[in-house]
């Protein structure tokens, strides 16, 4: 190959790898606290004496910072960081969210897809630490669940509901969402992380409203009756694809026989977010205990082997292709189009101002 070509073709690569400075430049200024550091104009070498950071190190993080415009340099070889690019990583304001998903990208995402050489010659695969980053997570599944609330809310608003369940709970945050607009309503969340569970009891301390277990969402089954409505939000990929047919039966088992289950899950091969969802996929696949991302045909499957009707299938972050929908048992469903005469899933479920079971694709 001609050396220029060579060479311009290398620059055109490395070109593209800017992007990923930011990222890196973030995380690690939000792990070490560096940002904070320097909020107010500050030299390298204060900063450096302060915290026991090697000053050649530091030096070399500063000086990414202002070339992605994350840090500003000022007068006398003092540097600040940038309070309008960085807002949501400084101080009392710090989003602990964006901390969380910078934490999931670069330990967990990152080392993963660096290593995939290494799972493709050695056909082996990595494994997926619940204990170790469990607490993260579920962190990032509450950013997600966040674009989702106002649709549950206006659910449990319009239809008489007394119990719900949140299987896969994390910290519990959606419970106590729901708990402050419905304090009359039993909920429990179920996770099968100790610690995580230890966590969501003392945040939820305040709740009488609300309960947490350990437990598997294979085998878990509430103590008494049926759940009015099962949350199911980003659980799939936990599951092999020849289980999640069978996650599904046993919930129909003590899901109320009007009752829903709001499942929320990115998926594969839509048509939003596919570079996202492709990559998203492709670092669950390296994992032994994690599993490939359900596509809407498979959604639609096992839900009819289930016995239950899908429907409101709609995009939350088209972005990530993050989708949420709606699960009833469809002897329900069924019920319900005798009564009315009708055999239309464009009818609501029940009363007014329900979840048409309009299915969008």
């Amino acid at each position: 190959m001609n050396e220029w070509v060579n060479a311009m073709q290398a620059r055109k690569w490395m070109k593209k790898n800017e992007s990923f400075l930011p990222v890196w430049h973030a995380y690690v200024g939000s792990e070490l606290q560096l940002f904070d550091q320097f909020k107010q104009a500050r030299t390298v070498e204060s900063v450096s004496e302060e915290t026991g950071y090697p000053v050649d190190l530091l030096t070399s993080w500063v000086r990414v910072g202002v070339a992605v415009k994350h840090m500003k340099r000022r007068p006398n070889q003092t540097f600040r960081t940038s309070k309008k690019r960085c807002a949501s990583i400084v101080g009392n304001n710090a989003s602990p969210g964006v901390k969380a998903l910078l934490k999931e990208i670069m330990e967990l995402h990152m080392p993963t897809l660096l290593n995939y050489p290494e799972y493709m010659r050695s056909q082996s695969r990595a494994r997926f630490d619940h204990e170790l980053h469990g607490e993260v997570v579920a962190e990032t599944s509450a950013l997600l669940e966040h674009f989702a609330i106002k649709k549950i809310k206006k659910m449990i608003r319009d239809r008489n509901v007394k119990s719900i369940v949140d299987l896969g709970c994390g910290h519990g945050g959606y419970l106590r969402k729901l708990a402050d607009d419905h304090p009359d309503v039993q909920m429990t969340g179920v996770d099968i992380n100790k610690n995580v569970i230890v966590r969501a009891r003392e945040e939820s301390a305040a709740y009488p409203n609300i309960s947490f277990e350990v437990g598997d969402i294979n085998a878990w089954t509430p103590e008494e009756g049926r759940s009015d409505v099962i949350l199911l939000h980003n659980i799939f990929h936990y599951i092999h694809p020849n289980l999640r047919m069978g996650l599904l039966d046993h919930l129909n088992s003590y899901v109320a026989r009007d009752g829903l289950i709001s499942v929320i899950t990115p998926l594969s091969e839509t048509e939003h977010g596919e570079a996202f969802s492709s990559a998203f996929n492709s670092f669950f696949v390296a994992h032994s205990n994690l599993f490939a991302l359900p596509n809407k045909l498979q959604l639609q499957d096992i839900s009819q082997s289930c016995q239950f009707e899908m429907f409101d299938l709609d995009p939350i972050i088209k972005e990530g292709s993050w989708f949420t929908f709606w699960l009833s048992p469809s002897v329900h469903i069924k019920n319900l189009h005798q009564r009315t005469g009708t055999d239309d899933h464009d009818q609501t479920i029940t009363g007014q101002n329900q979840p048409q079971l309009t299915q969008t694709s």
